[in-house]
């Protein structure tokens, strides 16, 4: 059994599997994963801190995959 974290974590690395390599907003995921965007927004700094994810800012920001699948 995994914890909530490590859940949410999965699903956003699987939607961010799917994308190909385009960056995904932290609204996005949200909405696609069906995770509350202020918890999303604390798995996802400790997926970039870890060195899994990858953030970009600005208009076309957002996260990709540290490595191509």
């Amino acid at each position: 059994m995994f914890s909530q974290t490590v859940e949410y974590a999965l699903r956003a690395m699987i939607h961010l599997a799917a994308a190909d390599g385009i960056a995904q907003s932290g609204e996005k995921i949200a909405a696609t994963t069906r995770v509350p965007h202020g918890y999303l927004s604390k798995v996802m700094r400790g997926l970039v801190v870890a060195g899994l994810v990858r953030s970009y800012r600005g208009p076309n920001g957002g996260f990709t995959l540290a490595r191509s699948v």
